[in-house]
C-alpha cells in the first residue's frame, strides 16, 4: 500500500514538471517545451532560455552564457546600430577610431568631436587641417590664400585676409593694414595723411584737428575745417577782416564792423562802395537805407549807381557817376554781368526764363555741370533730373532720368536687364559678404573664385563680412551697395543678415527655406507658397542634401543679390551649391535662363565632397 502511494506521488511531480510553461530554470529537450519568453532549448543547459545565438538578440546584444540577450558587440560591426561601431567588442559607440567620424572630426571617448590631426587631416572642402592647433581652418600660411583680394592668412583666425601688418599692402594709395578688418586702406590714423586732412572710414578727407594741423596759411576751425581765418588777427594787408560765417578774409564787414572810410559803406559782398553808413556822413544828417542821403544836394551822396536829381537819390549811372566794382552801366542801372539774367556777359544779352546767368554765359540748368544752379556738377553715375542731381544707376533712374527698371530686373548703370543667370555678369563690380560661419564663409569665397575668369576680367571683386556697415545696414540687413553692384553670399536665412533681409523681411527671393519644426524641410514657392522640395531630415547626411542658387534685386538700393544655401543643417549643401555654381551653372550661364535653381546632390563616391562624378537632379527652377 506504501509502495503504491510513492508511484502516484512521483508520477504527480512529473505532471506538474511537464506543464512549467517556460519560467527560468524549466527543463527542456526541445524547443516545443519553451514558451515566448524564452523559447530557446539550451542543449547544454536542458534548460528554456532568451537565446542560444548571438542573431537571436537586436541590434547592440550579443547571447551571453546563461543564455540571456545582454547588451554588446563582438566584432567591428558587431551588429551594432547603423551609424555605430563595435568598441574592442564589448560596446556599441558612436566611433572606434577617427577614420569613423567625417571631415573635420576626430574621435574621442568613442564619440566624434570636432578636431582633426596628423593622423586624420580630412577637412570639409574648402579647409585644411591646422595639426598643431587640432582644427580646420582655412589657411595656415599665405601661399594656401589664393582668392584675389585675400593673399595673406591671419594667424589669429587662421582665414584669409588682405592684410595683417603694413607690409602686406602693395596696392598704390592704400599702404597701411586695417587691423579691424584686415584690409589695406589710405589710412588707419589721421598722422598717416597729409597736412590738411583727416582720416575718415579709412580715407584720407579733408579736415584738421588739435593733432593735424592745417597747410601753411590755413587754421583750424570749430568745425574741423582748413579755413583762411577763424578772428581778426588772422587776417590783413587789404582784406583785414574775417568773415566767421565764410571764414575768409575781407575788405570789410556790414553793420556796426563796417570799417569803410567816410563816405562808404560796407556791401553784403564784403566790398567797400559809395553810399553812407550813418547820417554823419550827409549834410540832412539822414542815411536812408539805401545808402544815399536824404535831401542830397550832390551825387557823391547817392550810394553808387545813383545820381541825385531835384534832392532825391536815383538810380542811374553814366560816365561821371561810374557803377561799383563788378558791375556795369546798362541802360542806365547798374548790373552784375555775371549773374544778371537781363544782361548776361553784355548789356541786353537775356537768358530767358528757362535759363540763367553763369559766370557771364546764359546755360540751362537742367545739365550734368549746371543742375538747378550755376556750377552745380553731378558726379559719375549720376545726372540732372528736374533740376536735382540724381544716380543713374538706380532701379528708378537706370542710365536716365526717368527710366524705370521692370519687375525682375537690375540696373547695371546704363541699362535695365533681367535678372536671370545669362545676365549675371553685366555689374562689374562684385562683394563677396561672409556671415561669419566657417562653411559658411569658405562657400561663399567659392561663389566668387571664378567670377573674373567667367565674366570680365575688368570686373574687382572684394571681399567683407556682413558686420561692415558701408555694405549692409546692420539694424535689418538691407545692401547698400546700390545699382551696378553684385552681392555673392552663402548660407540661410537665420545667420546670414543679407539673406535674412531679401526672403524674410522684404520677401523679394521667388523661393523659401520652410520647416515644420519636426521632421521636414521644404523649399517653397512665394508666389502660392507650394512645396517645390519636400526633404525629411532623416535624408540629411554628409553625402545628401538639397540646394539653392537664387538672383534677386535688393528693391530699396537695387543691388543684385546671388545666394545660395542647403536644406540640412552641416553646412554640405551650401558647400556643394557653391561648387556647382562656380564650376557648372557661371561657365554655362546661357543654359540657365532662369532666376533660380535647386538641386538635390547625391555624393556617389562617399567622399563627402562634391565633383563632377556626382549625381545632380534639378528639382525645380523659375523666374
Amino acid at each position: 500500500m506504501k509502495f503504491s502511494v510513492r508511484i502516484e506521488v512521483l508520477l504527480l511531480a512529473m505532471f506538474v514538471s511537464a506543464c512549467d510553461c517556460g519560467t527560468a530554470g524549466t527543463r527542456c529537450q526541445s524547443a516545443t517545451d519553451c514558451t515566448t519568453d524564452r523559447p530557446f532549448c539550451a542543449p547544454a543547459l536542458q534548460t528554456c532560455v532568451e537565446c542560444v545565438s548571438d542573431d537571436q538578440c537586436g541590434a547592440g546584444f550579443v547571447c551571453d552564457p546563461s543564455g540571456a540577450c545582454a547588451p554588446g558587440c563582438r566584432d567591428e560591426r558587431g551588429r551594432c546600430e547603423l551609424g555605430q561601431y563595435c568598441k574592442e567588442g564589448a560596446a556599441c559607440v558612436e566611433c572606434a577610431n577617427d577614420s569613423h567620424c567625417g571631415p573635420g572630426q576626430l574621435c574621442q571617448n568613442n564619440a566624434c568631436v570636432p578636431g582633426c590631426s596628423a593622423q586624420h587631416p580630412v577637412c570639409p572642402s574648402g579647409l585644411m587641417c591646422d595639426a598643431t592647433a587640432g582644427r580646420c581652418v582655412t589657411c595656415t600660411t599665405n601661399a594656401q590664400c589664393t582668392l584675389p583680394g585675400l593673399p595673406v592668412c591671419n594667424p589669429a583666425t587662421n582665414t584669409c585676409v588682405g592684410c595683417v601688418m603694413d607690409g602686406d599692402c602693395t596696392t598704390p594709395g592704400k599702404p597701411f593694414c586695417n587691423p579691424a578688418t584686415k584690409t589695406c586702406v589710405a589710412c588707419v590714423n589721421d598722422p598717416q595723411c597729409p597736412r590738411g586732412q583727416v582720416c575718415q572710414s579709412n580715407v584720407c578727407v579733408n579736415g584738421c584737428n588739435a593733432n593735424q594741423p592745417c597747410p601753411m596759411g590755413q587754421v583750424c576751425s570749430a568745425t574741423g575745417q582748413c579755413v583762411q581765418c577763424t578772428t581778426d588777427a588772422q587776417c590783413g594787408g587789404v582784406t583785414p577782416k574775417c568773415d566767421t560765417a565764410s571764414n575768409r578774409c575781407v575788405q570789410c564787414l556790414p553793420g556796426a564792423a563796417d570799417m569803410c572810410p567816410m563816405g562808404q559803406y560796407c556791401r553784403t559782398d564784403f566790398t567797400c562802395e559809395r553810399g553812407c553808413k550813418t547820417g554823419t556822413d550827409c549834410p540832412s544828417g539822414v542815411c536812408l537805407p539805401n545808402h544815399s542821403c536824404q535831401s542830397c544836394t550832390l551825387d557823391t551822396q547817392c550810394a553808387a549807381g545813383n545820381v541825385c536829381i531835384n534832392g532825391t537819390c536815383t538810380a542811374a549811372c553814366s560816365a561821371t557817376n561810374a557803377c561799383g566794382s563788378g558791375r556795369d552801366c546798362c541802360n542806365g542801372r547798374c548790373v552784375d554781368t555775371r549773374n544778371d539774367g537781363a544782361n548776361c556777359g553784355t548789356c541786353g544779352t537775356a537768358c530767358g526764363a528757362s535759363g540763367a546767368c553763369c559766370q557771364g554765359q546764359c546755360k540751362s540748368l537742367t545739365t550734368p555741370t549746371d543742375c538747378g544752379a550755376c556750377g552745380v556738377a553731378c558726379g559719375a553715375n549720376s545726372t540732372c533730373c528736374n533740376n536735382a542731381c540724381t544716380p543713374t544707376n538706380s532701379l528708378t533712374n537706370c542710365g536716365g532720368c526717368g527710366i524705370r527698371c521692370g519687375a525682375d530686373q537690375f540696373c547695371d548703370g546704363t541699362v535695365c536687364r533681367n535678372q536671370t543667370f545669362p545676365e549675371f555678369c553685366a555689374n562689374r563690380n562684385v562683394y563677396a559678404i561672409s556671415d561669419g560661419r566657417t562653411l559658411d564663409d569658405a562657400a561663399t569665397n567659392v561663389l566668387a573664385s571664378t567670377i573674373r575668369a567667367n565674366c570680365s576680367s575688368q570686373t574687382t571683386i572684394q571681399y567683407g563680412p556682413q558686420t561692415n556697415a558701408s555694405w549692409v545696414d546692420q539694424t535689418n540687413g538691407a545692401l547698400l551697395l546700390g545699382g551696378g553692384s553684385t552681392v555673392v553670399t552663402a548660407g540661410g536665412p537665420f545667420p546670414n543678415k543679407p539673406v535674412q533681409w531679401l526672403e524674410r523681411t522684404r520677401q523679394v527671393t521667388k523661393v523659401f527655406f520652410a520647416t515644420n519644426n519636426l521632421d521636414t524641410f521644404y523649399f517653397r514657392k512665394r508666389a502660392d507658397s507650394s512645396n517645390v522640395v519636400t526633404f525629411a531630415q532623416a535624408n540629411c547626411s554628409p553625402n545628401r542634401d538639397v540646394f539653392l542658387v537664387e538672383l534677386t534685386t535688393d528693391p530699396t538700393s537695387g543691388t543684385l543679390a546671388l545666394i545660395s544655401y542647403g536644406l540640412c543643417s552641416g553646412g554640405y549643401g551650401t558647400q556643394t551649391g557653391a561648387w556647382y555654381w562656380a564650376n557648372v551653372m557661371l561657365p554655362n550661364r546661357t543654359n540657365y535662363p532662369d532666376s533660380w535653381y535647386i538641386y538635390e546632390w547625391v555624393d556617389t563616391n562617399m567622399n563627402t565632397q562634391p565633383d563632377m562624378t556626382d549625381s545632380f537632379t534639378l528639382r525645380g527652377s523659375g523666374r
